[in-house]
C-alpha cells in the first residue's frame, strides 16, 4: 500500500473515531501537514499494539508516542473495536527507533459530534480515561521500540 492510500485511511479512521472535534481536526490537520512528497525521511519501525481499559477493549482510544529527550517526532495511533492499534509517523505506517512515552485519551463514542454544522459550536467528547494519562509526564507507559520491535506489550489502563 503506498503513502497517500495509508494516510487517507487514517485520515478517514481519526475522522470516524473522533468526529470533526477539534481535535480530530488538528491530528488530521499535523498527518496531512507531515505527509508530503520529498525525501524519504528516517527509517520507519512497523509497531502495533493493544490498549484495553478495566480489562475490555478501548474502542476509539488515542495514543500519542512522544520521544523521550524530544529527539525524534511524534507517532501517534488510533485503537478499532478490538482495541487493536498500528502506529504511523508522519502520515505513514511505522516508527522510528527509540525510546517514547506513551500518552492515552480515550473521547467518549457515546459523545462524539456527528457532524460539523455550519455556525455551531462542538464539544469535545470527554475523556473516558478523566485526563489521566494524557499529558508526557502522566504517560500511561514508556516503550522502547528497536528494529526488531513488532508487536509492542499490550497497555492495560485503569480508570480507578
Amino acid at each position: 500500500m503506498n503513502a497517500p492510500q495509508t494516510s487517507a485511511k487514517v485520515r478517514a479512521r481519526l475522522r470516524k473515531t473522533l468526529g470533526n472535534s477539534p481535535l480530530a481536526c488538528l491530528v488530521i490537520l499535523l498527518v496531512a501537514a507531515t505527509s508530503g512528497c520529498g525525501p524519504a525521511g528516517p527509517t520507519l519501525v512497523p509497531a502495533k499494539g493493544t490498549i484495553t481499559v478495566d480489562g475490555k477493549p478501548a474502542d476509539g482510544a488515542m495514543l500519542i508516542f512522544h520521544p523521550v529527550g524530544g529527539k525524534g517526532s511524534i507517532a501517534s495511533a488510533a485503537a478499532d473495536a478490538s482495541g487493536a492499534f498500528d502506529v504511523i509517523s508522519n502520515g505513514k505506517p511505522g516508527i522510528v527507533t527509540g525510546s517514547y512515552k506513551v500518552t492515552a485519551s480515550w473521547p467518549d463514542p457515546a459523545k462524539r459530534p456527528k457532524e460539523l454544522t455550519l455556525g455551531g459550536t462542538i464539544e469535545e467528547a470527554p475523556d473516558l480515561l478523566g485526563g489521566k494519562f494524557v499529558t508526557p509526564d502522566k504517560a500511561a507507559t514508556t516503550v522502547e521500540i528497536t528494529p526488531a520491535t513488532k508487536q509492542l506489550a499490550p497497555i492495560e489502563l485503569s480508570t480507578k
